[in-house]
């Protein structure tokens, strides 16, 4: 089982990999705007939600606590 330390790492580690994978597409002439960035895009917003549920402010609305 992960410590919060090692849990919190993995979760800041994930976000820093999303941000510099949408940086090298967007350095390689590829727009944010495009379908090709879809995938990127909600890698980072999963990433970052997830990172930021640590700190008991996820950005995304939780589809379960929705429809209840």
């Amino acid at each position: 089982m992960a410590t919060n330390k090692e849990r919190f790492q993995r979760k800041v580690d994930r976000a820093h990999a999303a941000r510099i994978k949408a940086e090298e597409f967007v350095a390689d002439g590829g727009d944010l705007n495009s379908k090709e960035a879809v995938p990127l895009g909600i890698e980072m917003i999963e990433a970052w939600n997830d990172l930021s549920t640590e700190f008991g402010h996820p950005i995304l609305e939780d589809i379960k606590q929705k429809s209840k």
